[in-house]
């Protein structure tokens, strides 16, 4: 499909779209994203994990919650021992924790499945929640980068990311490599931290995209040869539109035949969020789609 003829953002609904997660099948697209509804963000019934299936990101069919209420944050789809394995988290009780579920068919799913629940007890993580779930799979290896919260060595709590692989087939036994400290922490230009990283190879090396900062948020990106150590690169600048007013992130990448795609999460002026794409050829520099209001 010819992606430089849609228009973003792509998909908007009346609840606001979180989160985004794509897994690209032989048929079209299956969405994964956080629906958070009614403006209310401390009931767990405002927050469940959905899906939608789309062939080209203009028509979204079967939209539904797969999960119940008071999960969000849908990480990367993988097979894992020929099955289908979905990382998210409980929220917004307390304690938050990472879970996934588990799909056949990528239409019936198992109820949440709790795992690495040791990274709530960090010496980084004070606040004792963990978030944001990404699996990438190396060989027989995987890994999960998650974010914690530092609640008391910074003016503001901020978060923070940590990194756990496994080898186990049943995702029980995990090495945390971050125990004394976190992968990545809190900078100059965005001293609240950072969450919701995405993770893709090019070629010989790891392009890790995350959201830095919280109230300004935006994209940086990270580099490493190995899925453990990570050379952090920067802020990525996108061009300015109407639906990322507020702020940006969430970002999740995937690759097409000539260039990688990515969907992102925008906040507009009326605090309303929702979906958009980007594209790249080197995965580093970004142009957006044009906007509905603009000419091709």
């Amino acid at each position: 499909m010819n992606f430089l003829q849609l228009r973003n953002p792509v998909w908007i609904r009346s609840d606001n779209l979180r989160d985004p997660s794509v897994y690209k099948s032989d048929d079209g697209y299956h969405l994964f994203y956080s629906r958070y509804s009614n403006n209310d963000w401390s009931k767990p019934e405002n927050w469940a994990i959905a899906h939608t299936f789309t062939k080209d990101f203009v028509h979204f069919e079967n939209d539904r919650d797969i999960s119940a209420k008071g999960f969000a944050s849908p990480g990367d789809l993988i097979r894992w021992n020929g099955k289908y394995i979905l990382p998210y988290q409980s929220y917004p009780e307390t304690p938050t924790m990472l879970c996934y579920s588990v799909s056949e068919d990528l239409v019936n799913w198992s109820e949440p499945v709790f795992f690495l629940e040791e990274a709530r007890y960090l010496p980084w993580n004070q606040a004792k929640r963990v978030i944001d779930p990404t699996f990438v799979v190396d060989g027989s290896r995987l890994h999960c980068y998650f974010v914690g919260t530092d609640c008391k060595n910074y003016e503001r709590w901020t978060n923070l990311l940590g990194h756990a692989y496994t080898d186990d087939p049943e995702l029980k036994k995990w090495t945390i490599t971050t125990v004394d400290h976190p992968l990545i922490g809190p900078s100059k230009e965005a001293p609240d931290g950072v969450e919701n990283v995405t993770v893709f190879r090019k070629q010989d090396e790891w392009i890790m995209i995350y959201s830095e900062g919280l109230k300004k948020q935006h994209l940086a990106y990270a580099v490493s040869s190995d899925l453990i150590h990570w050379e952090r690169k920067g802020k990525i600048d996108i061009e300015a539109q109407s639906w990322i007013a507020v702020r940006y992130g969430a970002p999740f990448v995937w690759r097409e035949a000539d260039n990688w795609m990515m969907i992102l999460m925008g906040e507009d002026k009326n605090n309303h969020t929702s979906f958009g794409l980007l594209y790249s050829e080197d995965g580093i520099h970004w142009q957006m789609l044009k906007e509905k209001d603009q000419d091709i």
